[in-house]
């Protein structure tokens, strides 16, 4: 018997919008962030209506997606605006099982 898993491919990003765009669909008032992401910086001065608002504009991989080995999930930046139209990048971690996901951190260039 194997100790490996297998590691899934990660999502390509018209397939990550769907499983986003269904996810915050089917939540009422969608809680995805991380306590980190919601109160780990203040400062930077960005709302969940912001996350929320890139996560449904057209938005594109930052970088190549990562995957964690730890929490046996891909990340992925994304990068995308504000409400205000400032750049901004939110790093997500997706359980392609379950079609959930949740957001681990954002911020703007100005952050």
């Amino acid at each position: 018997m194997s100790t490996i898993g297998y590691r899934p491919q990660y999502l390509k990003e018209a397939d990550l919008k769907t499983l986003v765009l269904a996810a915050i669909a089917g939540v009422p008032e969608p809680s995805v962030e991380t306590f980190h992401a919601r109160f780990g910086h203040l400062e930077r001065g960005i709302s969940l209506d912001d996350v929320i608002h890139g996560l449904k504009q057209d938005w594109k991989y930052e970088r190549t997606p990562e995957f964690n080995e730890e929490e046996w999930q891909w990340k992925y930046r994304l990068l995308t605006e504000t409400i205000d139209g400032d750049e901004l990048t939110i790093i997500v971690a997706v359980d392609t099982r379950a079609r959930t996901f949740e957001v681990l951190t954002r911020w703007t260039q100005s952050t």
